[in-house]
């Protein structure tokens, strides 16, 4: 006994409740061309794989509803329209066909007793459900469209809706001997409430019945729908009642087809290729359908092409377009065998592997049996040709239905001679067919795949059914990525009627065969026109593996395709600034066009390689910052979490490295400025641009807030942040620096208090402390403030004595201005021993404040970074590069009078481009740069330990880079490399700098690659 298996999936009165899902699910269960139905790999018994499904012995048993179908057509005239509809197919005399109206089923369907719940799913009377294999063919006679409204949703029943629901239904049930077991068909009583509507109703319900005998879609005279060329008589004639579907405009359908139902000889043939009754009328060319080699021999078999033969007639020798007949190439093999991406199930659990033969032998197979022999010949001859399959018009003719693929190649009509009953082979060879993309990588497997190439972007195809290419990257958490892969012709031209790209994304070391953790689930799901494009989240650092599959799991010489990959890995350096600065992204894929943006704003892009961008970030408050990169026209995008930080980050601390000061008199200036560093986690790292916020207490003021108690300050490159405190007020002031104010918690802040005195008289100097550079010839201006109860006193004397060590006063007195402030200067020749000098009010000489300075050997002359470093500008345009001389002390002090050496030398990058990427291997290197000019200037630093210099290019224009080396003392050393590139009217002309001192991440540029070696 035959056991029937029926499945959500083949039963639509099971979770079935819109006419979409209708459509679909009778054509999804159609597997291959001609048959509508091939037994396939699983499910059936072995031996019927390849097989169409039939009604056993052609038999075939009809039972009727018991109701009227509409108030002209009562039950009886329903029965007989039922009758004249299976007669259409029965009246074929070459087909062992038998249809019986078997009785009535038990009762009259109504929405009565058919309804659908919520959920979709419905419950219907026992004899009409998949399951009722003693009623075979159920015919529901739907006299409101309460059944139609049920089964396909509400208004679906309505007369406005008889174009696509006036008859629908379809096998419902198979035995695993590849038979049908169960067929439902209804009639909407609402499409037949006039006359006029009767050949309509009997038109479709001829095709629906078709379907229920087995019959699938078929491609025949499609000119008599396009118009091109104009169909003949013979058109119309030729033209089979299966085919796909109807332009719109076809109501009533006489409009377009004068006989609507009567059957075509392309009709007659395929029924009787299903019911084969041996006539000795007919004959039959078969064969199979190949791709060419690069020499011309046949190669893998094409599926999907629609092979016509038309007799030829012997009164004209031309082919006749109403004897005739096609068959598409494949029909028995597998059609969607699924594919390791988006699986080898349908959306029900069912296999796709349950129809169509898995034997690659049918794969290019064709069978034109039941060729008419007309006018009682003995034998015919018949033009063999080819043909694509529509991809509007024919949509649903399989293998491929719904997504047709284009032929490759071409092929000459030829002339077959055949005689009544003969069977003549005749395979095809399609000349000039595509040649696969050649392999760019070894392997391409699940267990090798090919890493992904630094530029993200490669031309591959699927070649060989089942292909599914592999490839490896490398991604790190919190990023995202985009593969777009966009399917391609034979010219290497966007397609979608070719290959239909699926992608899939799996962490390294899955299972072979689990399920994707991310993958499209359609083709084609991109925007752009035959591009599909997966964009996937990263959660946890490590390699994955991407795949590339077609959606029916197929693969052929012409399935080509571009593949390109988007990624944004890193930022260097990670941190900068908070006045913003240049970075270079770095990832995979990148390409000129692609847009950068910070927080919705867009980032100035100064140069681009396939490894790399440099970009200008802008200005940001402290804290961590995310990058989304952005290909507009694919719609790719890439979104770095996080990856760049502004100033401070949540793990830095910032250091107090000077803070203690005498008591100061109010009004005059603390002898030591409070001084603080930023440093990263380790304690040591100095923070570059990170905000400071200054506050003070008691009124005192603050240098670095240009007088005022409170402001933020940005440290410098070497960290460090300082600023002078002049009391307000007698007492303590406690000035605080806080990290990144309002910004992190717990807050992270340092502190130093200032005690403050008050008298009638009082005077301070401006710089009790001098450091200077031994060997100096200078001269430096001495300045004291003369004050009572804080208030400056102006007209007084001050006089100034060197109290000890050699130098000479411009003046041995000087009397206050307006603010209390009296100047000389003091010169120095070749400086080798300490001094100290003094400043007092006159006349008593008393107060007095006292002036030291100290010489420093060359040999324990350091550098530090300040600003201006690693400049990369669109233009010829410099900030000043700015240094400080200090000694060795802890913390160090600031030199006056060190000779500060610049050297510069400005080089053309070979090949005018800039590398942006010197530590990836990937990246070839263009080769040495050009020498243009070389420049040295001498700066003797300032009071504060300060030299800088502004970067010049000269006459030289383009792509540039400049070299620059600053020196000091006997072994001080600072090197940098700026960069500038074409000013254009969209970018920044001057961008914010960032640090790139000798012993910082690597810059970009061969300069800096140098640099990098040197050390």
């Amino acid at each position: 006994m035959t056991l029937p298996k029926y499945t959500p999936s083949r039963s639509f009165f099971i979770r079935v409740t819109t006419a979409l899902v209708i459509v679909l699910l009778f054509a999804a269960l159609a597997r291959a061309g001609g048959p509508k139905y091939v037994a396939g790999s699983s499910y059936f018994n072995p031996s019927t794989m390849g097989q169409p499904i039939i009604w056993s012995l052609g038999q075939v048993n009809y039972y009727t509803d018991r109701g009227d179908l509409s108030p002209i057509l009562t039950n009886d005239s329903a029965n007989l329209l039922v009758a004249n509809a299976f007669s259409q197919w029965t009246s074929v005399s070459t087909a062992a066909l038998s249809v019986t109206s078997a009785g009535q089923l038990a009762e009259d369907v109504t929405g009565a007793n058919l309804a659908a719940n919520t959920s979709g799913t419905v419950t219907a009377p026992a004899d009409i459900t998949p399951s009722a294999t003693h009623t075979p063919v159920g015919i529901v006679y739907d006299f409101d469209g309460s059944v139609t409204d049920a089964l396909l949703g509400a208004g679906a029943g309505a007369p406005s809706q008889c174009f696509w629901n006036a008859v629908y239904g379809g096998a419902d049930n198979f035995g695993a001997g590849a038979n049908f077991l169960h067929a439902l068909v209804v009639i909407n009583g609402q499409c037949a409430l006039q006359s006029s509507q009767m050949a309509d109703v009997e038109y479709r319900l001829v095709r629906v019945l078709g379907g229920v005998l087995g019959l699938g879609w078929s491609q025949m005279n499609l000119n008599v729908i396009t118009r091109n060329p104009p169909p003949t008589s013979d058109d119309y004639a030729g033209f089979p009642v299966m085919h796909y579907i109807d332009p719109v405009s076809c109501v009533p359908i006489t409009v377009c087809y004068a006989n609507p139902y009567q059957l075509a000889s392309d009709d007659a043939s395929a029924l009787s290729r299903l019911y084969p009754a041996g006539s000795p009328a007919t004959a039959r060319i078969h064969g199979s359908v190949y791709f060419v080699d690069h020499v011309g021999s046949s190669g893998q078999p094409m599926q999907g092409v629609n092979v016509v033969a038309r007799w030829i007639d012997p009164s004209t020798n031309q082919p006749s377009d109403k004897y005739g007949a096609s068959s598409v190439s494949g029909f028995l093999f597998t059609g969607n065998a699924g594919n390791p991406i988006t699986g080898l199930t349908d959306p029900a659990g069912n296999a796709y592997s349950e129809f169509g033969s898995a034997d690659q032998t049918l794969e290019g197979f064709f069978d034109l049996d039941g060729l008419p022999i007309p006018n009682g010949a003995s034998t015919a001859q018949y033009q063999l040709a080819v043909e694509a399959l529509d991809s509007l018009w024919s949509a649903g003719v399989c293998p491929y239905d719904q997504s047709q693929v284009a032929p490759s190649g071409t092929f000459p009509t030829i002339l077959v001679t055949v005689g009544a009953g003969g069977n003549v082979e005749q395979n095809i060879l399609m000349s000039g067919s595509a040649q696969p993309v050649p392999p760019w990588a070894a392997t391409e497997t699940w267990s090798a795949p090919a890493v992904v190439p630094a530029p993200g972007d490669w031309v591959g195809s699927l070649n060989g059914y089942g292909d599914v290419g592999y490839f490896l990257i490398t991604a790190q958490a919190s990023r995202t990525l985009s593969v777009a892969v966009t399917a391609l012709d034979e010219t290497g031209v966007p397609s979608e009627s070719k290959t239909a790209p699926v992608i899939g994304m799996w962490t390294l070391g899955d299972p072979q065969g689990t399920a994707p953790p991310t993958l499209t689930a359609v083709p084609f799901n991109a925007s752009t026109f035959g591009m599909s494009r997966l964009d996937s989240q990263v959660l946890i650092s490590n390699s994955f593996i991407i795949g590339i599959a077609d959606l029916r799991g197929d693969g052929r010489p012409d399935f080509h395709y571009h593949a390109h990959v988007l990624y944004g890995d890193s930022v260097s350096p990670p941190r900068v600034p908070v006045n913003g600065g240049p970075i270079t992204l770095q990832g995979t894929g990148f390409a000129p066009g692609l847009t950068v943006a910070m927080g919705g704003t867009s980032i100035p892009l100064l140069a681009t390689n396939a490894s790399q961008m440099l970009a200008a970030a802008p200005a940001r408050t402290d804290g961590p910052q995310t990058i989304t990169i952005s290909d507009p026209v694919s719609g790719a995008f890439s979104i770095m979490t996080n990856a760049l930080t502004f100033g401070a980050a949540s793990t830095d601390g910032i250091i107090l490295l000077r803070g203690v000061s005498p008591p100061t008199p109010v009004g005059t200036q603390a002898v030591n400025a409070v001084t603080v560093r930023v440093v990263a986690s380790d304690g040591v790292t100095p923070v570059n641009g990170a905000t400071v916020g200054w506050t003070t207490t008691n009124g005192a003021t603050l240098s670095a807030c240009a007088g005022a108690s409170t402001c933020s300050a940005i440290s410098d490159e070497s960290g460090i942040a300082s600023t002078l405190v002049t009391p307000a007020a007698a007492g303590n002031a406690v000035i605080t620096a806080t990290l990144a104010p309002g910004v992190y918690s717990p807050v992270q802040s340092v502190g130093a208090t200032l005690s403050a005195t008050s008298s009638s008289s009082d005077i301070g100097v401006t710089t009790p402390n001098l450091w200077i550079a031994q060997g100096a010839s200078l001269s430096v201006p001495l300045t004291a403030r003369v004050v009572s109860l804080g208030a400056p006193q102006s007209g007084k004397q001050v006089n100034f004595f060197i109290d000890q060590g050699s130098g000479s006063l411009s003046s041995g007195s000087s009397m206050t201005n307006s603010n209390g402030n009296a100047s000389v200067m003091l010169t120095l020749t070749n400086f080798s021993v300490g001094m100290q000098l003094s400043a007092c009010v006159a006349p008593s000489n008393n107060p007095c404040q006292n002036v030291f300075a100290n010489p420093v050997a060359a040999a324990i002359v350091k550098l530090q970074a300040v600003t201006g470093a690693g400049q990369v500008v669109a233009g010829s345009t410099f900030q000043p590069l700015t240094v400080r001389v200090v000694d060795s002390s802890t913390p160090p002090n600031p030199v006056l009078g060190e000779s500060v050496l610049f050297q510069s030398t400005v080089l053309r990058p070979a090949a005018n481009d800039l590398v942006l990427n010197p530590g990836d291997p990937a990246v070839t290197q263009p080769g040495m740069p050009i020498f243009l000019s070389a420049s040295q200037s001498t700066v003797q630093s300032d009071v504060n330990g300060l030299a800088s210099i502004t970067p010049l290019l000269g006459s030289f224009t383009g792509p540039l880079e400049i070299e620059i080396q600053v020196s000091a003392g006997t072994t001080a050393t600072l090197q940098d490399v700026m960069e500038t590139f074409p000013a254009s009217s969209s970018e920044n002309t001057s961008p914010p700098t960032r640090s790139q001192w000798h012993g910082s991440v690597p810059a970009l540029g061969e300069a800096r690659q140098r640099r990098v070696a040197d050390q």
